[in-house]
């Protein structure tokens, strides 16, 4: 990879960061929540969680997860509770108000598969492989500089 090849990756990442929160921001912050906290929702609404688990969801250390899950927990959004068999762990769990908060962001972002249901096969199947190719090469990224 020559150096206008590295900058190219940059403004690559960049633009894609800047086109989802332009995207998506609004549709959350209409809830009164950023990306993240939709996120961490959108997972409990499909299965309870400890806080671990949402830790390495959102791609940020344990104590900001933790920090993150209490301010949805004081917002009403989710309870916490500690796991019987080991007090270490804490289940993260949605509240009827976490849950219809999810269903109205679902309802909201129906619009967006709509339209990329309506892409051809083989162009959604491009986006798909790109996708996961990306996400492939940030893992091995994030893996090989661990400690930086």
């Amino acid at each position: 990879m020559n150096e206008d090849d590295r900058f190219s990756v940059l403004a690559i990442f960049q633009t894609l960061k800047a086109k989802t929160s332009r995207l998506l921001d609004p549709v959350v912050q209409s809830e009164g929540l950023t990306l993240l906290q939709a996120c961490v929702l959108g997972h409990l609404y499909q299965q309870d969680a400890a806080v671990g688990d949402i830790s390495g969801l959102a791609v940020i250390d344990q104590a900001n997860a933790s920090s993150l899950c209490k301010k949805l927990e004081q917002e009403g959004y989710l309870t916490r509770t500690r796991r019987a068999s080991d007090r270490r762990v804490v289940i993260l769990s949605l509240t009827p108000r976490g849950r219809e908060t999810v269903e109205r962001l679902q309802a909201r972002l129906n619009h967006y598969l709509d339209l990329l249901n309506a892409l051809p096969t083989d162009a959604k199947e491009e986006l798909i492989r790109g996708f996961r190719a990306a996400n492939q090469m940030l893992d091995y990224l994030f893996e090989q500089t661990k400690g930086d």
